[in-house]
């Protein structure tokens, strides 16, 4: 596969149709499993996510039983804010915001996982890495070029501000209380039905079908209400 790195290559070759998607000298650097929010639908999705030369993007490619592609992107010259997010309540999954001034972005991994990300983020958007590969002609002409030109080029190869914050909520907001309320709902409407067929008395089972359904359906509001 010319002009491209070994560890692009792996990420293409497990990641099924992404090379049709990248862009005129876009090489993949890193690819894992995540949770993508990008606010333009009502649900998460679960995807991988791909950090590019040029992009950070969502991703999944699916063949069964029909062919989808969820795919979605933000030019990492156009981040503004990298923000590494740890919530309480929240053991395992570690957020991270990406920002470009119009869009936010959520993207939930593991925190191991959410390290690696932060760091290649990080590595991708840092303006000497972009200046290696810069050509000489172009590095001439930018020193030919007026001064204010000189200073839009300055400002814009800052790149984006990265920090890390904790982000305290209640505990009736956090993910964790919207799992324990799905998770009992669906067991009570389980141990409803059970009664139902054993016992076959709607009196005993229908409350608890009902008040089953209420927590399912809380939990839902509670995950709206989280974002």
């Amino acid at each position: 596969m010319p002009n491209t790195t070994t560890a692009a290559a792996k990420i293409f070759q497990r990641l099924k149709g992404l090379q049709a998607q990248m862009q005129p000298g876009e090489e993949p650097i890193l690819a894992l499993p995540a949770i993508w929010d990008g606010g333009q639908s009502s649900h998460s999705t679960a995807c991988d996510v791909i950090v590019t030369n040029q992009r950070v993007i969502g991703y999944y490619y699916r063949g069964f039983p029909r062919e989808r592609i969820f795919m979605d992107a933000l030019n990492l010259a156009d981040l503004r804010t990298v923000t590494w997010r740890e919530k309480n309540y929240e053991p395992v999954f570690r957020e991270i915001l990406v920002s470009d001034g119009h869009r936010n972005v959520y993207i939930r991994t593991p925190r191991q996982k959410s390290e690696f990300l932060y760091e290649a983020l990080r590595l991708a958007t840092t303006p000497g890495t972009q200046s290696a590969t810069t050509p000489a002609t172009e590095t001439t002409a930018e020193a030919d070029a007026p001064a204010t030109e000189q200073i839009q080029d300055t400002a814009e190869q800052t790149g984006p501000v990265y920090n890390r914050e904790q982000v305290r909520r209640s505990f009736e907001k956090s993910s964790l209380a919207v799992v324990l309320l799905l998770v009992g709902g669906v067991l009570i409407e389980i141990i409803s039905l059970l009664l139902l067929f054993t016992l076959h008395s709607a009196s005993i089972s229908g409350p608890l079908f009902v008040a089953g359904f209420v927590a399912v359906a809380a939990s839902f509001l509670a995950r709206q209400q989280a974002k």
